[in-house]
């Protein structure tokens, strides 16, 4: 490769950075660009969510088609705690090896991915998954134009209707009854509504509904929706009849 193509592709892996922020790390930067060669990325942008754990970025190929990109930063010790937890309790992980916070992270990547993974085959609601790399995640995108569809929380209250909380429901029922997962955290802030239909997101702590706590954790999770819907006039079912469905043969 001569000088004039190296200075070109500089140029043109830099430009793919114009409206990401600067807290991305050399090593992050490394696979972003990789992850763009695979796909056709043609410009990351700025950060549409950011947690405890994770920022995501919408990413634009050269054909037009966006993806989500969600890129695990460097855990504060209290979220690593529960990392290790969820991950160490999960037997598709049991022979995984975890002496650095780097691989912990990156088990952790590869975490979502599967549940992503296994959710989607399942029938479950909820972004395709693309590829894992290292301490990113690519998925479909949920929106239009780079601009992403709403959480649930965001709605306006006329926006939340019987509807929507059946068809919620629902997705729960093929996620514990067809993909034999228990999402372990699921709330308002992580189902995202567009064209009138809920997508589950944010998986990676998702488990197996043999693991010790799943029930716990499953009945959190529809007192939650529950509690949700009811501060919002909708008429919902009780906790107890929704637990026996799901873990009954109906």
């Amino acid at each position: 490769m001569d000088k004039k193509t190296k200075e070109e592709k500089k140029l043109k892996d830099e430009d793919l950075f114009k409206v990401v922020d600067s807290t991305i790390d050399s090593r992050t930067y490394f696979n972003l660009i990789q992850i763009a060669r695979r796909l056709n990325i043609e410009a990351y942008f700025g950060a549409i969510s950011s947690g405890k754990e994770a920022r995501i970025y919408p990413a634009k190929t050269i054909e037009g088609k966006y993806y989500a990109i969600k890129i695990y930063y460097t855990s504060t010790a209290q979220s690593k705690r529960a990392i290790k937890k969820y991950t160490e309790g999960d037997i598709r992980f049991k022979d995984v090896k975890i002496s650095n916070t780097k691989q912990l992270i990156n088990t952790w990547a590869r975490k979502e991915y599967k549940n992503l993974s296994k959710m989607y085959q399942a029938g479950v609601r909820v972004p395709r998954p693309i590829m894992v790399y290292e301490n990113i995640l690519v998925m479909e995108f949920i929106g239009e134009n780079g601009l992403r569809a709403p959480l649930l929380k965001e709605l306006g209250d006329e926006e939340i209707t019987e509807g929507l909380y059946e068809d919620l429901i629902s997705q729960i029922h093929i996620m514990v009854k067809r993909a034999l997962l228990v999402h372990g955290d699921l709330s308002e802030y992580n189902v995202m509504v567009f064209n009138e239909k809920c997508y589950i997101i944010d998986v990676s702590q998702a488990i197996s509904i043999d693991h010790d706590e799943a029930l716990k954790l499953l009945e959190r999770d529809i007192e939650n929706i529950n509690n949700f819907f009811e501060s919002k006039g909708i008429n919902i079912k009780p906790k107890e009849e929704i637990i026996l469905s799901l873990i009954s043969g109906e």
